[in-house]
């Protein structure tokens, strides 16, 4: 295992905005190779007006990274199915990939998700990967051992697209571009290699006993800070866009609202200075100083996340006042009118009272 965890710069560089006409064509010419429809294939993908170039072997232009997103989405799908059906089972959807990220955006921390995706997967197989993570040196290694017996260019299009897919999916999760100490695959390199490093942005090692990714395992407590309403917006034309942000460069204040606002939502206690600290992988200290350059501190935080959550607790009728209370970790109502006084002059019920009134504005 990787000792020390010196970690490759080169390994970190994102992906280029633009595809050459070289990385597009050997996609496409892959697809026809197999019996896939080229000219169809161009014209799904709202590719047509380009079907001239991209086939001519003289061009050498680029295209933009949207126009390279459709053809490498219509083209993976195309493969996968072949490589579905020489195994004789069906290909996975995106319907389906999409309820993987409606099933992991709930999670707390990198490592809840990444189980998550493991359970997800199992559900699916032999339709996807083998998925577990193991953790040893300081070295999270997640592998996705593919369950696949015909091992072609079709099965190497659709296994390195999922490994490109999880590693930026995970890391759009925790708002960071995660860095990799290695990707594996266990085949030979069946494409070139511009093409390989344009689907992955890292080098990739040939010939490995299964597909993995290795990144430092701290990233592993990283907290998730993502939320139903961003997830609903990437999964239009994730995973195949390689230039859609995975890092979020957000203050430090607005991931650590997120954070307590997601245990508010699951019913965690509130998490201390300490904690929170591990989690954004610095010292408490540090998380004060950095708060406090922001104009703002962890109680006046809690503050803030505990009123917005009560505002929308109190709207639902159902609940008693009590309740609200005890769900954002109040002792009692008592305490807790006191400090919604502070925070909107009324008490609870006549705040809820007013909200029910005809009229009221929005």
């Amino acid at each position: 295992m990787t000792k020390g965890l010196t970690l490759n710069k080169h390994l970190s560089r994102p992906a280029p905005r633009r595809a050459s006409a070289a990385v597009a064509r050997e996609l496409l010419f892959t697809v026809g190779e197999h019996g896939g429809d080229v000219s169809a294939l161009l014209r799904k993908a709202g590719l047509a007006h380009l079907a001239a170039a991209l086939l001519d072997p003289v061009w050498s232009g680029e295209l933009a990274h949207d126009e390279f997103a459709r053809l490498y989405a219509e083209c993976t799908w195309a493969l996968d199915a072949c490589a579905s059906h020489q195994e004789g089972r069906q290909p996975l959807t995106k319907a389906e990939f999409d309820m993987l990220c409606y099933c992991i955006i709930t999670c707390r921390t990198l490592r809840e998700a990444i189980g998550r995706t493991a359970t997800f997967s199992a559900m699916l197989m032999p339709r996807t990967a083998r998925i577990t993570l193991d953790v040893a040196d300081g070295a999270a290694v997640l592998q996705m051992a593919t369950v696949r017996r015909i091992r072609n260019v079709c099965a190497y299009v659709s296994d390195i697209t999922g490994l490109s897919m999880h590693h930026r999916l995970f890391g759009w999760l925790i708002g960071e571009a995660i860095p990799l100490l290695a990707v594996e695959m266990c085949y030979p390199p069946l494409l070139d290699e511009r093409t390989i490093f344009h689907l992955t942005a890292h080098p990739v090692r040939h010939g490995a006993p299964q597909n993995c990714l290795r990144f430092p395992a701290a990233y592993l407590d990283r907290p998730v800070i993502r939320r139903y309403a961003e997830l609903e917006r990437m999964i239009e034309r994730f995973p195949f866009d390689l230039a859609q942000p995975q890092s979020k460069d957000a203050p430090l204040s607005e991931r650590v609202c997120q954070v307590i606002g997601a245990a508010l939502g699951s019913g965690e206690s509130l998490a201390m200075t300490s904690r929170l600290a591990r989690q954004f992988s610095i010292s408490a200290a540090t998380l004060k100083r950095r708060l406090a350059a922001e104009g703002t501190s962890l109680s006046q935080i809690k503050g803030r996340v505990r009123r917005e959550v009560a505002l929308g607790l109190l709207a639902d009728h159902r609940l008693a006042i009590g309740e609200v209370a005890r769900r954002i970790h109040f002792s009692d109502a008592a305490a807790f009118s006191r400090a919604f006084r502070q925070w909107t002059g009324q008490s609870p019920a006549r705040w809820r009272q007013s909200q029910a009134a005809p009229g009221r504005s929005s």
